[in-house]
């Protein structure tokens, strides 16, 4: 691969010469042989130069439109057993994949006073240089999927690290836009901004659950459980040069889906209320299940938007979760999966708190890093 233009004509003339002398059109039949394999093989080598490189690292960061070439090389190149063998043993000691998501929705007012904008979740994406737990990030925005192979870069994270940059019109919560709009046109619908007001906020907050649910039919990294983690969640540690890792939190129930109390509420609270009145009891900046749990529960609260919007209702991935739970919710839906709730202790954000209990600082110091 590395025979430049020059050498590679310098060798084909010794060949020729070789052939003349021999007068033998066997021979000339192989010098044209000869002169096509290495044409071809240096065009070959300049178009997947790059996919060449990453193939060696089992799990390096890719965007779907690489995966035909992937494919190609797959039966040409096989991989390097020992950065294969190394890096299993190096993500085997993590149990968790985490999933985090961004689509590009703009700028857009959040609650009273607050507006976000890209650049707020480019600032936030920072914390996730340190994230030492295997990573699948699914965007529709360019500078947010180049921030953050950078980020996993500069952390020599790209080993377990994969972007997926997609349609997010592919996923079943942003092809509901319409339905969430008309909800949101009713007469008298509130409004609170963003999540009754911009139907693909909504989406948004929807497809956490389809896209955690299409990383644990990928299965990438093999790992027992699977989390979801807002963007932000851990804005409080942009400026925070610690690695770290998020484990299981104490006494996890492997039957159910983690998840954190935010506010006490009353389970007979009327659906109707919660989506209305923007009620919360569970935060969604967080969850954590195996892999069956979030399998099935993607299914069940699929289930749920579809009847909460023929009720015409919606509003927030909070508010569906309130409702499934509620009294009235349970009886209509028969969920099949149950939540384990965090109580939040301490002084610290309620919001926040199932992630910084499964926080843990990581010492690389004798760790093995792949360039």
């Amino acid at each position: 691969m590395r025979l430049t233009i020059q050498s590679c004509f310098a060798h084909v003339r010794k060949i020729r010469q070789s052939s003349m002398i021999m007068g033998n059109k066997q021979n000339r039949y192989c010098v044209v042989f000869v002169i096509t394999l290495i044409f071809s093989s240096f065009v070959t080598y300049r178009i997947f130069r790059d996919d060449i490189m990453k193939w060696n690292l089992p799990n390096s960061m890719f965007s779907s439109k690489d995966s035909t070439a992937w494919r190609l090389l797959s039966h040409f190149l096989p991989r390097s057993s020992t950065v294969t063998k190394s890096t299993i043993r190096k993500i085997s000691s993590t149990e968790i994949t985490i999933v985090t998501a961004y689509w590009n929705l703009g700028t857009f007012r959040k609650g009273s006073n607050q507006l976000f904008t890209k650049n707020t979740y480019l600032t936030w994406t920072k914390s996730f240089k340190y994230l030492m737990n295997p990573l699948l990030i699914y965007t529709d925005c360019e500078e947010f999927r180049d921030t953050m192979q950078k980020l996993r870069s500069e952390g020599n994270l790209t080993y377990e690290t994969e972007i997926f940059f997609i349609d997010r019109t592919k996923l079943w919560p942003f092809a509901l836009v319409d339905q969430i709009q008309n909800v949101y046109r009713q007469p008298g619908y509130p409004a609170h901004y963003p999540n009754t007001v911009i139907p693909a906020y909504a989406a948004a907050q929807h497809a956490k659950y389809a896209v955690v649910a299409d990383a644990v039919k990928k299965n990438i990294y093999n790992t027992s459980y699977y989390a979801w983690l807002d963007v932000g969640y851990f804005r409080d540690l942009i400026r925070s040069d610690e690695f770290f890792e998020l484990k299981r939190p104490p006494d996890f129930d492997p039957s159910r889906l983690a998840v954190n109390l935010v506010s006490r509420q009353n389970m007979a609270t009327k659906p109707y209320s919660i989506f209305r009145y923007n009620i919360v009891w569970v935060g969604g900046g967080l969850f954590i299940g195996a892999k069956d749990i979030v399998t099935k529960f993607e299914r069940l609260y699929y289930k749920a938007v579809l009847y909460f919007l023929d009720q015409k209702l919606m509003n927030s991935d909070q508010q569906v979760l309130f409702s499934m739970y509620s009294k009235e919710g349970r009886k209509a839906l028969r969920p099949d999966i149950e939540l384990q709730l965090y109580i939040p202790k301490g002084h610290g954000n309620p919001w926040f708190y199932l992630g910084y209990l499964c926080r843990k600082t990581v010492q690389r110091n004798n760790e093995t890093e792949f360039s």
